[in-house]
């Protein structure tokens, strides 16, 4: 959708091509009254955590509004084959993954992308054009010195609980500064302030956002189309691309597209797996890179009120750590941390062995000083993963296995580093309760076909064209040199915008 806003923006008409699977019309009907009355209702909520089994062994696919339809877990139906010990799933919905996204967002800072073209690396004004199609919620603060907001942020309430933390982090900022730790309030792509779909606070973000506040590319297909700025034809899956001479064609069974110009925005494993199969690369495999992905609890030293059921607030990240590279790391380390929801009352119940009524009263002093973080490495302090296309009944499968190595030494050296910033953050790592997660399970994994200057097999060109097509772009996490350790959606975006403004 970033690149089809920037055609758009040149006076160009896109046909965009989509899988298009939608959330299943009985459910659609479900979330429209559960918010008929004004609030949520609790029935609902109850029903959608049912579908939601919480593990924090096993950390299953995060579901919206009880649908697992954003994954396209099945090889028959993807094209992709996950090889044991690989965490990352493609998906044929209309809006992608954003469809159950967590929402967090934060630009790359310039030393982060070494390894990045000039060109590539000059983001700004495509950030620009990113969050004019794309809410912005967060507040300035010290993230921005290295980290600029490119937008206009709408601030977010935040709970008494996260509110303690980020005054703490304030008072403490120049000695964080100091240490090499950026803190502030979490950014991400979220309705707020006077906006239709403004969020109400109403915690349940984990589920699903049944007011639409949780922003999805979705939307914004829905906006162009209102505008009558594109074509879209739902109901493709693309199995080849061909150019022949001064135009491109697609195959989808027996059907054909012909087209000017394609730009491939199906994700990492799909439009790699599109690249390697165009090129008849059977046997060739590719490295996919992997921006390492682990879970740790934190304790504040004190608690700043009750928290349990029902409690308002917004539930996704509210705080970023960026962390410089510990001892025997390479890359910057992104960190984003979590106050109270509703998952967390069930997942101490459950380690309890108690009611959850029973818990939220006895665990109380546990629940109101528990944070939860999820935290990133860079791509080269990482694993990567390998992709390989195979034919197999007639059909290309891109098959993935791990790659050799461990993150696990350079998340210990993370972990080290929060306890020692404990002084100064008040926040303690419960080390013994990390998990570091199977490679791709972060779901932040590209660099297959990276941008060169000079481009040889394998790898793209600036404007993301593989190495051997002219009017092919591919436009997603695919062809990023690096995983810089921040979110990755919306440099992708933006890559995405720049190619499509500049092809």
């Amino acid at each position: 959708m970033a690149c089809a806003a920037a055609l758009v923006a040149r006076g160009i008409r896109p046909l965009v091509l989509d899988a298009g699977r939608e959330l299943e019309p009985a459910r659609v009907e479900a979330v429209e009254r559960a918010v008929a009355g004004g609030s949520v209702d609790p029935a609902f909520v109850r029903a959608l955590e049912e579908a939601f089994p919480v593990d924090v062994d096993a950390l299953p696919l995060k579901p919206a509004f009880g649908s697992l339809f954003p994954y396209a877990e099945q090889e028959r139906e993807s094209g992709v084959r996950l090889g044991e010990g690989v965490g990352v799933v493609p998906s044929l919905a209309r809006g992608g993954l954003s469809t159950v996204w967590g929402a967090s967002i934060l630009p790359h800072r310039e030393r982060d992308l070494e390894a990045w073209p000039a060109a590539a690396r000059d983001l700004a004004e495509a950030y620009r054009g990113v969050f004019a199609q794309m809410p912005l919620a967060g507040e300035e603060d010290a993230l921005a010195d290295e980290f600029p907001l490119y937008g206009d942020p709408q601030r977010l309430e935040p709970t008494a609980q996260v509110a303690a933390l980020l005054a703490r982090l304030r008072g403490a900022e120049g000695d964080l500064r100091a240490q090499g730790c950026l803190a502030g309030r979490a950014r991400l792509a979220l309705y707020a302030g006077t906006h239709a779909s403004a969020c109400r606070l109403a915690g349940v973000c984990m589920l699903g956002c049944p007011y639409g506040s949780i922003w999805s590319a979705a939307a914004t297909l829905s906006e162009l189309l209102a505008a009558d700025a594109l074509d879209y034809r739902p109901g493709i899956v693309i199995e080849r691309v061909e150019e022949r001479g001064g135009s491109v064609r697609l195959r989808a069974g027996e059907e054909t597209v012909d087209a000017d110009r394609v730009f491939l925005a199906a994700g990492a494993l799909t439009s790699t797996r599109l690249v390697l199969a165009s090129q008849e690369r059977h046997g060739s495999a590719v490295t996919l890179r992997d921006s390492a992905y682990f879970t740790l609890p934190l304790l504040t030293r004190t608690r700043a009120g009750k928290v349990g059921r029902g409690m308002a607030g917004n539930t996704l990240a509210q705080v970023y750590l960026e962390l410089d590279p510990p001892a025997g790391t390479r890359g910057s380390v992104h960190v984003q941390v979590y106050g109270y929801n509703d998952l967390m009352l069930r997942a101490a119940a459950a380690r309890a062995r108690l009611p959850e009524a029973t818990a939220q009263r006895l665990l109380q002093p546990l629940l109101g000083r528990l944070l939860y973080a999820q935290g990133y490495l860079h791509s080269d302090d990482s694993p990567a993963l390998r992709a390989e296309l195979v034919r197999e009944d007639g059909r290309d499968i891109l098959s993935l296995t791990p790659g050799e190595g461990s993150s696990r030494t350079a998340v210990g050296a993370v972990v080290r580093r929060l306890a020692e910033l404990r002084p100064l953050t008040g926040l303690r790592p419960l080390a013994s309760q990390l998990q570091v997660w199977p490679q791709g399970k972060g779901f932040h994994v590209g660099g297959s076909l990276p941008m060169r200057d000079r481009p040889g097999p394998l790898e793209s060109d600036v404007l993301g064209r593989p190495h051997g097509f002219e009017r092919v772009h591919v436009v997603d996490a695919s062809v990023l040199p690096s995983l810089p350790a921040t979110t990755i959606t919306l440099a992708v975006m933006a890559t995405a915008y720049r190619i499509g403004r500049d092809a």
